[in-house]
C-alpha cells in the first residue's frame, strides 16, 4: 500500500515503492529467517521494520541490515522460534509518501524445548550408570532449620501459596494450624517474596488448577504462564526431587504446551505417585499442588445402563474403604448435584450413587466414577420411544429408573463394614497383647510408687519430662470432677480431687505449685514428698510433674485420651481423635489401660486412647496443641511407648519407695462403632438419630445444644443392645440444632436440619393429575395449592418449555397456590402441563395433561389398489395422522363414475380402512371420496385417482429358450416362466422357430394349442439347417410379448470337441498388455472336431484360479490380453471350443512377465542442451527424455553430490524433470542424470548456470604512460568473484566524433591499453561488465586530453545533450488467443521492451505460475514465453503476463481454450 503525502509531486521526485517485496516464509524452528526488500523513490526512502504483535528492538533476536551494492534491506532472525511467528511489516518513507508491505512468518515447531539441564542429565544417564536421584538433584541444598514443637510443617506454606482462599480453612485444619490470623500474616509476607522472585522470569501467572484424576486414569494439573524468556528452563519436582518429563503422552510424566497454557500429567497412577508436586522456572517456585492417593478399590464397579427417553438412569458402585466423596464424570465433564444429576452417598460412605434424571438422547455416552487413583466407567444408552404414535410429540416424564449395580449393594456393604470392624479389632487386640507383655516384663524391675498410667502416659507422650518419685498412698477418697487437674505439690493425704485450683486449662497450663490437700480425702498411707512440677509451654506440654498415687474411687481422674482439640477446650482428658461415623477407617478402635493402687490392689482405668486413621481432608493435626498425631500415638502404642515404666526409666532418676507394682489388670472400655450422622428431615415428619457402642452394658445421655434430653411426647429415646436411637416426632423448626450423645466420656455429635420444601396435598395432587379435556377454542384452567417456606418460585411448563404471561397465557401466583389459564386453546396446545415449585430446601413438581378435542385430519394418501378386476375394485387407505383426540368411529365414502357429474353415496364403513366395491362395470373408471368420522365431526375429504375396473394385463416375456440337446431330426428346448403373469395365471405357451437368414417366424405347437409344460421337443426340422427359437406366454387377457431368440443351433448329430491349439507364442508385451498368436488345431475324424472359437485364460503366479479374459469365444487365432499388473508374473493358456464342447487347454512353457522387451537406457533428445543459463530468482527446469525397459532407476547428482532438498525431481515413463522453483547462484553446477535398469545404464550431464545482470565495475581511471597510448583501469565488479565467466567491454569516445565505439571486448582483467591517441582531443571511456545473462550499466571515466602545441583556435561546440534511454515496459507483440487439444503442449509468447529490463511474471486466473512445475517460463532478449507441458481440463482460463520495472508496469492477457 502506497500513501502519497502531497497532491502533486515535484519534477524528478517520486513516492516510495517496492521493487522487491518480502515474501511469506515457512521455516523450521531453530533456522535463520530472512526477509528481503528492495525499495525505490526520490529522495531515497528510509526503511524500517515492525511486527503486529510485539516489538523488534531486541538486537539479539532481530537484526536489520542493508547492502549498498545490491540495495537490499534485510531483517534477519537467527534461531527462530514459535515466539517470532507473526505478521511482519516493512515501511519505506520519504518526504512525499510512504509504502507498506506485509509478510507472514510461520514457524514449524519440532517439539517442546527441554531444558539443557534435563538433556545433560539424560545423556549422563545413558553413558554412566549412576544414582538417578543424585542426577536429578539440581537444587541447592538449603540448611533446613529444626522445626520447633508446635510449628506446622514447611510443606503447608507451599500448598497455601498456590491454594484458593476458599481452601485455607480445610488446609489449616488438616495441618493443625489454629492461629489463623498469624497464618494469614505470614502467608502475605511469603506471597510478596514469592511474587518478587517470580517477576524475574514470569510476566503473568493465572488459571492455577490443582491436580486431579481424569476419566482416562491420568492425573493432571495446569497453569497459564507468560514467561519473559521462552527459553527459560522448566523443572518438575515431587517431594523436593526433580522429575524427568517429556512432551509426549508415552512418558510417565509429561508436559503439554498449548499457547501459554502448560498441562502436566502423570499416567499409570499408583500409590507411590502421591506427594507434593512443584513447578519451578529457573529455580523459582511457580506452583505447588499436593496429590493424595487413598488406598481405596472398587468392589463393585458401575455397570452399563440402558434407559428409555424421559426415564432416570442410575449408576452405583461399592468401595472397599469409606470415602466421603468421589468424582463423577460424564462425557469428559465433571458432574455436580443439581436439577439434572443427583449424587448421593450412603451413611457408611461405601455406596455411591449417580442418578441421571430425565434421560434424553444428548445424555448418552460414557460416565466414569473416580475414587482416589482408581476409576471405572460404563456406557449410558438412551433408547428412543418405540411407540410410533408418539413420534414428533414431546414425551411425558417417566417415574421409573433404569440401571443400578445389579447386586444387593446394601448387603455387600454390611459385609464389608463387618470385615473392616474385624480388622480393627484384630489390630487393637494385638496392640493390647503387646502392651500386657511389656507391662509384665516391667514388673520384674525396680518399682517406684504407684503411678497412674494416665500421668505417666501424659508425661511420656506430651512432655517426656522426668517425674519425682512418690511415696506410698493410702486409700483414696471419692473423686470430684475429673479432667481438670488441681495444683499438685507435696502430697500428704490424697482424697477427692474436687475442682481444680488456680491452674490454667490443660491446653495452656500455667506454672503449678506445690499441691496441698485436695478435697476431703480418705486416709492415705505414708507418702514421700512429690517433686514440684515444672512450667509448661502454651503448647500444652507439661513440665515435670509429680506423680500421684491412684486417685479417687473409680479412677476416672487418670483417664486420658489423645486429642486434637484446640487449646480452648481446657480439659486434660478432652476426647482426642474423636470417632466420627462419616470419617471412620480400618484403624478405628479403642484402647483402655488401667493403673493399679498398690495399697488396695484395685485397678482403675487410668488411660484410654482412641486410635483413628482419619481420611484426607478431615485429619486433625495435633502439633499446635503439643500432642502427637494419631499415627505417632498408634506407633507408640505398638512400640516401646506402650511400656510406661520403661519410658519413665529413660527420662527420670528413680528410687524405689515401695513394693513392686502388682500385675496390671486390663479391662476393655466402650467406644463408638458407628457415630451419629447429620440428618435432614421434612417439616412435620419424624427424624431418627442412631449410633452404636461397642458394649451393650453402657448407657448414654442425649443432649441438644448442650441441654440434656429425655423421652416425652415429642421425642423418644430407645436402646436396643448396643444401638441407641433418638426419634423426634413431628419435626418443627425449633428442632433444628446440634445433637450429642455421650457414653463413658465418649461423645458423638450430629446436626439436625428441618427442611420445609414445597409440598402438595396428596388428594389435590390426584385431582390435578387428571387430564383436562376441552374443545377447540375453549379455555383451560389449572390450579393447585402447596405449602412450604417462603420465598417460593413457581414455574409452569408445557412439554418442557416454560410458560410466561402472554395474550393467551396467564399465570397467577399466590403464597399458597398458583393458577394457569390458557385461552382459546387449539389442537396443537395438547400436551404435558407441569408446575414446578422451588425454595431453598428443594423442588416439588406436579404433572397433568391437556387434551384439546378437534375434528380429525383427513385419511392419509396414497390410496392402495388391492384389486382392480372386471368384477370388483378393492382399495385401502391409512388412518388420519391426527384423530383430533377422539377415536375414528366410521369412514364415509362416495363414488363417481368417470363421465358423470353425480356422486353416489356408498354409506358409512366401520373404522377398518378398506373397501371392496363389487358394483362396477368392466372397463369403466371410478373415483372415490373418503371422510373420517369421529365424535367431533367429519374430517376433510381424501379423493382418489381414477381406477379402472377390469383392465387387461398381458403376461411378460419368458426367458430365452435354452437348447437341451440337438440331433438331425429333433431339437429339445426348455425355458423359464415370465416374472409378470398379468391379471391371471399362465394358461400355456406359444413356441416359434426361424431359419438362419430368414425373417419369417413359424409356430411350432400344432393346431395353435398352447404348450402346457415349460419344455418342448421340436421334430419339424431339416438336417443341416440352423435354427433359432422364441416363446410367448398366454393368460386370460391373451398372448404376451415373445421372449428373446435362443442361440442358433444346427439340426445335426453332436460333434466332437476340438483338440489343442498349436504353435502358441507371445508376439509382443508391454507393462499392461500381452499379445498372443497360435495356429488352429487340426481336425481328426471321430476324435477332434473343427474349432469354432477360442477361450484365452490367465492365472497370476500367486493364484491357483484361472480367469477367462473374455466371456465369449474368440474367433481369431490371436488375442491381446489387457489389464495386467506391471512386472507381475502370469501363466497363459488357450482352449479351443465348438458346439461339441471345449478341448484340452494349451499352456505356454514358461510364465510371462508383464513388461516390454528389454531395452538398454538411451536418451532420445536429438538436440539436447548441455549448457543452460537461468536468471537468479527464476525457476529452472531440465527435462531429459529417454527410453528403457524394464522401468529404470533414475538418480540426479549435482557436481557428484546428492541434490538439495528444495530441488524437485519428477519421473514419468520415458522422461525425468528436474525443477528448482526459485534458483539461486549456489545452484550453479553440472547436473548429471543416471538412468539404470537390468540391461545397463546411461549417463547425461547438463551445466546449469544461475546468474543475474552483472553489477557495473567500479571507478574508472585513465593515465598516459607512453605517448600515443592510454591505460584505462577500473575497480572490479562485485560479481567478479561470484561469476567466473564475467568479463569486461570497453567503449571509447573521441571528442572529434559524436558516437561511442567498442575498442575492447572479452577482457578478463581490470585494465586496457588504448592506442592511437592524438593530442588535442578529449577522450572518454566506458567500461561494461558482461556475463552470460547480459551487460551491466557503464562506468564512465573522466575526460582526458592533451593540448596541441599550435596556434590557439577556439571552437564553440554546442554541448551535447545526454540521452536517457530508460523507458517503462511496453509490449511490442502482445499475447494471442490460443486453443489447444487436451494432452498436448501449448506455447505462448510475446515481446516486451523496457530499460531497465523489466521483471516478467506470468499468471493464470490471477495466480502466479512461477513455482508451478507444469509450466516452463523463459525470458530472453525481450521475448517472454510460457510452455504448458501437458494441457488438461484445469488449463482453461485467462493467462496474463506482467512486465514491471521502476518506471512502470505493463500487462498483456489472453485466454486458453482446451479442446477435447
Amino acid at each position: 500500500m502506497i500513501t502519497q503525502f502531497v497532491e502533486e509531486l515535484p519534477k524528478g521526485s517520486s513516492t516510495p515503492d517496492f521493487i522487491r517485496k518480502p515474501i511469506a516464509l515457512t521455516i523450521q524452528e531453530g533456522k535463520l529467517a530472512i526477509f528481503k526488500a528492495i525499495v525505490t523513490g526520490i529522495p531515497t526512502p528510509t526503511v524500517t521494520w515492525a511486527r503486529n504483535n510485539g516489538d523488534i528492538s531486541d538486537p539479539g533476536r532481530y537484526q536489520m541490515k542493508y547492502c549498498p551494492i545490491s540495495g537490499e534491506h534485510k531483517l534477519e532472525m537467527p534461531n527462530v522460534s514459535a515466539l517470532e511467528e507473526d505478521v511482519y511489516k516493512c515501511f519505506a518513507c520519504n518526504e512525499f509518501g510512504k509504502a507498506v508491505v506485509t509478510a507472514t512468518l510461520n514457524v514449524i515447531e519440532v517439539g517442546f524445548n527441554k531444558s539443557k539441564a534435563l538433556q545433560q542429565s539424560r545423556t549422563a544417564l545413558r553413558e554412566k550408570t549412576l544414582d538417578f536421584k543424585n542426577l536429578l538433584k539440581t537444587r541447592t541444598e538449603r540448611e533446613k532449620p529444626e522445626r520447633k514443637q508446635g510449628e506446622p510443617d514447611e510443606k503447608v506454606w507451599e500448598i497455601l501459596l498456590s491454594a484458593d482462599k476458599k481452601d485455607y480453612e480445610r488446609i489449616c485444619i488438616e495441618y493443625g494450624i489454629t492461629d489463623f490470623r498469624g497464618m494469614l500474616k505470614r502467608l502475605n509476607e511469603l506471597k510478596r517474596e514469592r511474587e518478587e522472585e517470580q517477576a524475574q522470569f514470569v510476566e503473568h501467572l493465572s488459571n492455577l488448577k490443582h491436580i486431579e484424576v481424569k476419566a482416562n486414569g491420568c492425573a493432571e494439573f495446569e497453569i497459564t504462564m507468560d514467561m519473559k524468556d521462552p527459553n527459560s528452563r522448566i523443572f518438575l519436582y515431587k517431594n523436593g526431587e526433580m522429575m524427568e518429563f517429556g512432551d509426549d503422552t508415552s512418558s510417565k510424566h509429561s508436559l503439554k504446551k498449548v499457547g501459554k497454557k502448560y498441562v502436566f500429567s502423570v499416567k499409570d497412577l499408583d500409590p507411590d505417585d502421591a506427594g507434593l508436586y512443584q513447578v519451578d522456572v529457573e529455580g523459582v517456585n511457580i506452583f505447588s499442588t499436593e496429590f493424595k492417593a487413598p488406598p481405596v478399590e472398587f468392589l463393585v464397579k458401575i455397570q452399563e445402563v440402558t434407559a428409555l427417553e424421559r426415564e432416570d438412569a442410575v449408576f452405583e458402585c461399592l468401595l472397599s474403604q469409606p470415602f466421603p466423596k468421589i468424582t463423577w464424570v460424564g462425557k469428559n465433564a465433571t458432574l455436580q448435584s443439581g436439577d439434572k444429576y443427583d449424587i448421593t452417598v450412603s451413611e457408611d460412605m461405601l455406596i455411591h450413587r449417580l442418578v441421571v434424571k430425565d434421560c434424553m438422547q444428548v445424555d448418552k455416552g460414557i460416565y466414569a466414577a473416580i475414587a482416589g487413583i482408581k476409576s471405572c466407567n460404563a456406557w449410558l444408552i438412551v433408547e428412543a420411544e418405540k411407540d410410533a404414535g408418539a413420534q414428533g410429540r414431546k414425551k411425558a416424564r417417566k417415574s421409573t429408573q433404569a440401571g443400578g449395580a445389579g447386586v444387593d449393594l446394601e448387603k455387600m456393604a454390611r459385609k464389608q463394614q463387618a470385615k473392616l470392624q474385624t480388622g480393627r479389632e484384630e489390630i487393637l487386640g494385638s496392640l493390647q497383647k503387646a502392651k500386657e507383655e511389656k507391662e509384665a516384663s516391667a514388673q520384674e524391675g525396680e518399682g517406684d510408687g504407684v503411678v497412674g498410667l494416665a500421668g505417666r502416659k501424659e508425661s511420656t507422650v506430651k512432655t517426656s519430662s522426668p517425674s519425682a518419685p512418690t511415696g506410698q498412698t493410702g486409700q483414696s477418697g471419692e473423686t470430684g470432677q475429673t479432667g481438670k487437674l488441681g495444683q499438685t505439690g507435696e502430697t500428704g493425704q490424697t482424697g477427692t480431687t474436687g475442682r481444680s485450683g488456680a491452674t490454667g486449662e490443660t491446653g495452656k497450663l500455667g506454672q503449678t505449685g506445690e499441691t496441698g490437700q485436695t478435697g476431703t480425702t480418705g486416709q492415705s498411707g505414708a507418702m514421700g514428698q512429690t517433686g514440684q512440677t515444672g512450667k509448661t509451654g502454651q503448647s500444652g506440654a507439661m513440665g515435670q510433674t509429680g506423680q500421684t498415687g491412684t486417685t479417687g474411687q473409680s479412677g476416672k481422674t487418670g483417664q486420658t485420651r489423645v486429642t486434637s482439640q484446640s487449646e480452648e477446650t481446657g480439659q486434660r482428658d478432652s476426647s482426642s481423635l474423636k470417632s466420627q461415623s462419616q470419617l471412620s477407617s480400618p484403624l478405628e478402635g479403642h484402647i483402655q489401660v488401667t493403673a493399679v493402687d498398690e495399697s488396695s490392689g484395685i485397678s482403675s482405668p487410668a488411660c484410654e486412647a482412641d486410635v483413628v486413621d482419619k481420611s484426607a481432608g478431615s485429619k486433625q493435626d495435633t502439633k499446635s496443641t503439643g500432642q502427637k498425631p494419631a499415627e505417632a500415638v498408634e506407633a507408640e502404642l505398638v512400640g516401646d511407648a506402650l511400656d510406661a515404666e520403661t519410658l519413665l526409666s529413660q527420662n527420670t532418676k528413680r528410687s524405689r519407695a515401695g513394693p513392686l507394682v502388682p500385675e496390671t489388670l486390663v479391662e476393655k472400655g466402650v467406644h463408638f462403632i458407628c457415630g451419629l450422622s447429620d440428618v435432614s428431615a421434612i417439616l412435620g415428619q419424624s427424624a431418627e438419630m442412631v449410633c452404636k457402642l461397642s458394649n451393650e452394658n453402657y448407657d448414654g445421655v442425649w443432649y441438644k445444644d448442650g441441654k440434656q434430653l429425655t423421652s416425652n411426647d415429642a421425642m423418644t429415646i430407645t436402646k436396643e443392645k448396643t444401638w441407641h436411637k433418638l426419634t423426634i416426632k413431628n419435626c418443627q423448626e425449633e428442632c433444628n440444632g446440634k445433637y450429642r450423645f455421650e457414653a463413658d466420656g465418649h461423645k458423638t455429635e450430629a446436626q439436625l436440619v428441618v427442611k420445609d420444601p414445597p409440598r402438595f396435598d396428596l388428594d389435590e395432587l390426584g385431582n390435578f393429575s387428571e387430564p383436562v379435556v376441552i374443545k377447540v377454542g375453549q379455555n383451560a384452567t389449572f390450579k393447585i395449592a402447596f405449602v412450604g417456606r417462603e420465598p417460593m418460585k413457581v414455574q409452569w411448563y408445557k412439554d418442557g418449555e416454560e410458560l410466561v404471561d402472554d395474550t393467551s397465557i396467564k399465570v397467577e401466583k399466590a403464597s399458597d397456590h398458583s393458577r394457569l389459564l390458557l385461552g382459546r386453546c387449539q389442537r396443537k396446545d395438547s400436551g404435558e402441563i407441569k408446575i414446578k415449585v422451588r425454595n431453598e430446601f428443594g423442588t416439588a413438581e406436579a404433572c397433568t395433561s391437556l387434551i384439546v378435542l378437534d375434528k380429525p385430519k383427513p385419511p392419509q394418501a396414497p390410496v392402495e389398489i388391492i384389486e382392480s378386476s372386471a368384477k370388483c375394485i378393492e382399495i385401502k387407505w391409512r388412518h388420519p395422522k391426527d384423530d383430533g383426540g377422539s377415536p375414528v368411529t366410521n369412514y364415509v365414502l362416495e363414488r363417481q363414475q368417470l363421465g358423470r357429474n353425480s356422486w353416489k353415496k356408498l354409506g358409512e364403513i366401520p373404522r377398518n380402512p378398506t373397501y371392496r366395491d363389487t358394483d362396477v362395470t368392466h372397463g369403466r373408471k371410478y373415483c372415490y371420496r373418503i371422510w373420517a368420522q369421529t365424535a367431533e365431526g367429519l374430517s376433510d375429504m381424501l379423493e382418489t385417482d381414477d381406477i379402472m375396473a377390469g383392465n387387461k394385463a398381458y403376461p411378460g416375456p419368458p426367458a430365452a429358450p435354452k437348447v437341451v440337446s440337438a440331433f438331425k431330426d429333433c431339437i429339445s428346448l426348455s425355458w423359464a416362466p415370465p416374472a409378470n403373469t398379468g391379471d391371471s395365471s399362465i394358461l400355456g405357451y406359444n413356441l416359434e422357430k426361424r431359419k438362419k437368414g430368414s425373417n419369417l417366424w413359424t409356430q411350432v405347437n400344432p393346431g395353435g394349442e398352447p404348450i402346457q409344460a415349460k419344455k418342448y421337443a421340436v421334430k419339424d426340422v431339416v438336417e443341416g439347417l440352423e435354427y433359432e427359437f422364441r416363446v410367448a406366454a398366454m393368460n386370460m387377457s391373451g398372448t404376451g410379448e415373445p421372449s428373446s431368440p435362443s442361440e442358433f443351433v444346427f439340426a445335426r448329430d453332436p460333434i466332437k470337441p476340438p483338440g489343442k491349439v498349436v504353435d502358441m507364442k507371445v508376439t509382443d508385451s508391454t507393462y499392461n498388455t500381452l499379445s498372443l498368436a497360435w495356429t488352429k488345431p487340426p481336425v481328426v475324424a471321430e476324435v477332434h472336431g473343427e474349432a469354432k472359437g477360442y477361450f484365452v485364460e490367465i492365472r497370476p503366479a500367486e493364484s491357483i484360479a484361472w480367469t477367462r479374459c473374455k466371456s465369449s469365444p474368440v474367433t481369431m487365432t490371436s488375442f491381446v490380453v489387457i489389464g495386467l499388473r506391471s512386472m507381475a508374473m502370469y501363466w497363459v493358456r488357450v482352449i479351443a471350443t465348438n458346439e461339441g464342447g471345449s478341448g484340452d487347454p494349451q499352456e505356454l512353457d514358461n510364465y510371462i512377465l508383464a513388461m516390454p522387451p528389454p531395452v538398454k537406457p538411451r536418451f532420445t533428445d536429438a538436440k539436447m542442451k548441455n549448457f543452460i543459463v537461468i536468471r537468479e530468482g527464476n525457476s529452472a527446469r531440465v527435462t531429459i527424455n529417454f527410453e528403457a525397459s524394464p522401468l529404470p532407476d533414475i538418480m540426479w547428482m549435482k557436481d557428484g553430490m546428492p541434490l538439495a532438498k528444495r530441488v524437485t525431481v519428477s519421473n514419468t515413463e520415458g522422461a525425468s524433470q528436474l525443477l528448482i522453483p526459485s534458483s539461486e547462484r549456489s545452484d550453479t553446477g553440472v547436473y548429471a542424470i543416471i538412468v539404470k535398469n537390468l540391461v545397463g545404464q546411461e549417463t547425461c550431464s547438463v551445466e546449469l548456470r544461475v546468474t543475474d545482470d552483472p553489477k557495473p565495475p567500479g571507478t574508472v581511471e585513465v593515465q598516459q604512460n607512453v605517448p600515443g597510448t592510454l591505460t584505462v583501469s577500473w575497480a572490479p565488479s562485485p560479481d567478479e568473484k561470484r561469476d567466473d565467466r564475467l568479463h569486461y567491454m570497453v567503449s571509447e569516445h573521441d571528442s572529434s566524433k559524436r558516437t561511442w565505439h567498442t575498442v575492447g571486448d572479452r577482457i578478463f582483467n581490470n585494465s586496457y591499453t588504448a592506442v592511437s591517441i592524438l593530442p588535442g582531443r578529449e577522450y572518454s571511456f566506458r567500461v561494461f561488465a558482461k556475463n552470460d545473462m547480459g551487460v551491466s550499466e557503464a562506468s564512465v571515466s573522466a575526460k582526458w586530453g592533451i593540448t596541441k602545441k599550435k596556434d590557439k583556435f577556439v571552437v564553440n561546440m554546442p554541448e551535447a545533450e545526454s540521452c536517457n534511454f530508460q523507458t517503462p515496459p511496453k509490449f511490442l507483440v502482445p499475447l494471442k488467443m490460443h486453443s489447444a487439444p487436451e494432452g498436448y503442449e501449448c506455447y505462448m509468447s510475446c515481446a516486451v521492451r523496457g530499460n531497465p529490463e523489466p521483471r516478467i511474471t506470468w499468471y493464470r486466473n490471477n495466480v502466479s505460475l512461477s513455482t508451478d512445475p507444469d509450466y516452463h517460463i523463459t525470458s530472453t532478449c525481450g521475448v517472454c514465453s510460457l510452455l504448458i507441458l501437458r494441457v488438461g481440463p484445469k488449463s482453461n482460463g485467462e493467462y496474463k503476463v506482467m512486465a514491471e520495472n521502476r518506471l512502470g508496469r505493463a500487462e498483456s492477457s489472453t485466454t486458453l481454450t482446451v479442446r477435447e
